[in-house]
């Protein structure tokens, strides 16, 4: 469990490390790219707090300036999380795309987030087991390419290597966003889905409460593990 740099953008990469193990957080996830404080200091000043994936700018079966897998070769052996676009299994460029990014990795840490406007389940699904990719299982991503939240979280848990919860009300019409809001627990009672599971699960928090949120998370969790058979 813990949180990720988007949490906290502007937090240098070691008060990122302090406030995760202050909140109990063993794990980061961190995004490349966009300008955030972390990447001026660098992973070393996370001072050995192991990193879940670093998000990049690419999208499977979309063309792009070639940024994203240049971030990618500055990391690697780390997993990298990318998008998928609506229909990449079909297209030969995903094929290339995933090649070039599993030079610098085994292909299984080629993670592909549940986000807003992309592939839907079922084809992340058909990706990861024509690849052998992973997945990124963001809440609020499934829930905006599911029409059964919870029949396609039991179905892609066991794809996931890693998962990014936020806090969120669903929009009241079509057309609409989400709004963001601090974590509840409500909100994480889908994870039983990922008992006894190897997962990575960090927040990250849209609503400034990062702290607040994964103390949510690690108490969440914590009960879901003491349930355990």
């Amino acid at each position: 469990m813990g949180l990720s740099s988007a949490s906290v953008p502007r937090l240098r990469a070691c008060d990122l490390a302090v406030l995760t193990r202050g909140g109990g957080g063993t794990v980061v996830d961190l995004r490349a790219g966009k300008g955030q404080r972390w990447e001026q200091d660098g992973i070393a000043a996370l001072a050995g707090l192991p990193i879940a994936f670093v998000g990049v700018s690419v999208t499977l079966g979309q063309q792009d300036t070639g940024e994203g897998f240049a971030a990618a070769r500055r990391f690697p052996g780390l997993p990298v999380k990318v998008l998928a676009a609506e229909g990449a299994a079909g297209r030969r460029m995903c094929a290339d795309q995933i090649a070039a990014l599993s030079r610098d990795r085994d292909v299984s840490d080629v993670l592909i987030e549940t986000h807003r406007g992309g592939a839907g389940p079922a084809e992340l699904a058909d990706l990861c087991h024509r690849y052998g990719c992973g997945l990124v299982i963001d809440n609020l991503g499934l829930h905006e390419t599911s029409a059964d939240f919870a029949g396609d979280a039991m179905a892609l848990a066991p794809l996931a290597r890693a998962v990014q919860v936020k806090g969120f009300t669903p929009a009241p019409y079509p057309g609409q966003r989400p709004r963001h809001r601090p974590l509840t627990e409500d909100d994480l009672a889908w994870l039983d889905v990922f008992a006894g599971a190897r997962v990575d699960i960090t927040v990250e928090s849209r609503a400034g409460s990062p702290a607040q949120d994964l103390a949510v998370l690690v108490r969440t969790w914590k009960a879901v593990a003491c349930a355990l058979p």
